[in-house]
């Protein structure tokens, strides 16, 4: 048989010693399909493989039995590989971390690292909102999102995701998500006891079961929260102004505004900030007190640096929704400088133009061409920086929004994926690549 460079070897998910981002199928083979009883991968048909590229970033032992005629050929897992070079979460075995039995975070090198349950550093590429997905076959929307090289799920982490892949999970805090219906949207007293009380129940529902999940990275909080912005002409300014004297928030906004008397009152905000999430920290910590707390998932245009300062004794991250067309260099920099945390990019919006959506939501390319030219350098350039740990894209599937405009996955609404997944999966195993390399960028 001989060995030809052009056609690489695809390994087993299943069995979790898969070499994602580095090697590619030529054939889609999936041993979760039809796997022989001797745990063998029935290859029939496949004549010709490639171990080369494997070879250079673990020592693999290789048998390949060749059975002729019938039995066709069998590629035995067991004997593929000797030391595999992602672990069972995708961490890199070359970078080593401490083994705690759930995520955490470290620096290796001087590069700061998600450090996955085995103790192995690892760089979150998820893809975010599986609740459009209309398919119930969830191994398989795991085998598609793998198969073109993401190593994470969602932030919502539905709870068929908490035993297939690491995900992340979305705590809201407050309703002040800005794409709220009025219906929905709204700010609350935070020093209100029944609205703590309330916030107990919450994040018990969303924490207890998951404490002992060694799938989960983390949990963010509210989703591009609105701090300084108003809504439809209604702010925390005018909120707390408005509650009665004799209300918690009434009388705490009073005293401040005594104590304060020459005080911009957008200062306020940090007050209210303190008060959130030091009760959001305090109550996750009474439940789980094993996962990352990644903290508010801040909208680039709304991060007041006085607010943002009163999260930094409750959160291992700071994670953040990007506005800006292309990687921000500048801005994410400063943010990593300016608080001394990795940076988690919770959710990045992009997409091209269709014949049928001619203006789709976050659209950065007229092409799909152009589209793979521009998430390729978007998610290579974020995954290596050395304070970059996780970036996730949105989105799993097709949405059409109440006004009609396409918020664009990988899939269309009919489940046909997009010409764009196969450069995705290109640039997010380039990209992991460039996430583990000895020599990162700055």
């Amino acid at each position: 048989m001989s060995i030809r460079p052009d056609i690489q070897f695809y390994y087993n998910e299943k069995s979790k010693t898969h070499n994602e981002g580095l090697v590619k199928p030529l054939k889609q083979l999936d041993a979760t399909e039809s796997p022989s009883k001797s745990g063998h991968l029935d290859v029939s048909g496949v004549t010709l493989m490639n171990f080369a590229n494997i070879s250079q970033t673990t020592a693999v032992t290789v048998a390949v039995l060749i059975l002729v005629g019938t039995m066709g050929v069998n590629l035995s897992i067991a004997e593929t590989a000797a030391e595999p070079s992602f672990d069972s979460f995708g961490g890199n075995r070359a970078l080593k971390g401490k083994a705690t039995g759930f995520f955490h975070l470290g620096e290796i090198d001087g590069r700061h690292f998600l450090i996955t349950p085995e103790g192995h550093a690892y760089r979150a590429l998820g893809i975010n909102h599986f609740h459009m997905m209309t398919s119930q076959d969830h191994d398989g929307a795991i085998r598609k999102i793998r198969k073109w090289g993401f190593n994470a799920g969602c932030y919502q982490g539905p709870r068929w995701m908490w035993n297939r892949i690491p995900y992340t999970k979305g705590i809201n805090l407050v309703p002040t998500s800005p794409y709220k219906p009025d219906s929905q949207f709204g700010f609350r007293d935070v020093f209100d006891p029944a609205f703590i009380a309330t916030l107990d129940g919450s994040i018990r529902r969303i924490v207890e079961p998951q404490r002992e999940n060694p799938y989960l990275i983390g949990y963010f909080w509210t989703d591009i929260s609105v701090w300084e912005r108003e809504r439809k002409g209604e702010s925390w300014l005018s909120f707390y102004a408005s509650l009665p004297a004799d209300s918690a928030g009434g009388k705490i906004w009073r005293e401040w505004k005594a104590s304060h008397p020459e005080s911009e009152e957008t200062k306020f905000l940090a007050v209210i900030a303190k008060q959130l999430f030091s009760t959001a920290h305090r109550l996750i910590r009474k439940y789980d007190r094993n996962h990352l707390i990644l903290g508010e998932r801040w909208h680039e245009i709304d991060m007041p640096d006085f607010v943002v300062r009163e999260s930094l004794p409750y959160v291992d991250a700071i994670s953040i929704q990007p506005t800006s067309p292309e990687f921000n260099h500048e801005f994410f920099k400063e943010v990593h400088e300016a608080y001394g945390k990795p940076i988690y990019i919770a959710d990045h919006v992009s997409s091209f133009a269709t014949n049928e959506h001619p203006v789709t939501m976050g659209q950065k390319a007229k092409s799909p061409e152009d589209y793979v030219a521009y998430y390729e350098r978007y998610v290579t350039t974020a995954l290596s920086r050395p304070y970059v740990v996780g970036y996730h894209k949105c989105q799993y599937q097709d949405q059409l929004s109440p006004g009609g405009m396409l918020k664009q996955g990988l899939l269309r609404r009919d489940e046909r994926p997009y010409p764009t997944v196969e450069g995705i999966g290109e640039a997010n195993r380039k990209a992991l690549q460039l996430a583990y390399a000895e020599e990162p960028k700055d």
